[in-house]
């Protein structure tokens, strides 16, 4: 793990901050005010800088990972330099969950795509509160059943789905629960192909066609979509 503790800060600032941090988790939304800050005194901070590796294929993590700042890719690499992005982490967004509950090697890298900060919180202290805690330990359940199911359908899309209707997609997700119509990409086009399990070639391609017909305006990293209900077909395979 590369990375560097947070030390520029002391232990009175780190521990509300990091309590604020966890807080706000899907996974620790529904604990005790008292559990938080029992799990933040066991807690680090660790800075990374854009490029730096956090995890690496093959290593036995402490714990799990919450990004304070930043963005994270998980990835899997294979020969050749090629690579199959997961996920994308940003901030309120952790990882590395289901490694807790077992001593097994990380099957995956994580590398920091722009200078960030997580939260290191470990694997002792989160297994100590689900043995004392049930109501604690169903949220975590519920929680990572939460991430299986996102995960399976990341699956479904990345090989059932065309790429087109990947890309449409993932715009629709980009937008959710929002009516603005421009969103900004969290990442190079370089790592969206990898993660929509595209070339760089085709997804220009893509992202070409879909500017000619009038769907989206593209300048430098941000988006506009001028035809939401079409994209909308295209990601439920409702465009012929």
């Amino acid at each position: 793990m590369t990375g560097r503790p947070a030390d520029k800060m002391g232990p009175m600032t780190r521990k509300p901050l990091i309590g604020g941090i966890l807080a706000n988790l899907p996974l620790l939304r529904q604990a005790e005010p008292s559990h938080i800050a029992e799990l933040a005194r066991q807690a680090r901070m660790i800075d990374i800088r854009r490029g730096d590796v956090l995890c690496r294929r093959g290593e036995v993590q402490e714990g799990f990972y919450a990004v304070a700042y930043g963005l994270l890719k998980l990835a899997l690499r294979g020969t050749g330099g090629r690579e199959k992005v997961l996920r994308l982490v940003g901030p309120g967004e952790s990882f590395g969950e289901a490694l807790v509950f077992a001593s097994r090697p990380n099957p995956l890298e994580a590398v920091a795509l722009a200078d960030s900060m997580v939260v290191l919180l470990p694997s002792t202290a989160v297994l100590s509160l689900i043995e004392r805690d049930p109501p604690f330990a169903r949220n975590v359940l519920v929680s990572l059943s939460e991430r299986m199911h996102r995960f399976v359908a990341d699956i479904e899309a990345s090989t059932l789905h065309s790429g087109r209707q990947r890309v449409a997609a993932y715009f629709e997700s980009l937008l959710a629960d929002t009516k603005e119509d421009v969103a900004r990409l969290p990442s190079t086009k370089t790592v969206l192909a990898a993660q929509l399990g595209l070339t760089k070639e085709t997804l220009s391609r893509l992202l070409h066609e879909l500017s000619e017909q009038g769907m989206i305006r593209i300048v430098r990293r941000e988006i506009q979509m001028l035809d939401r209900a079409r994209i909308g077909a295209i990601a439920r395979g409702e465009d012929a």
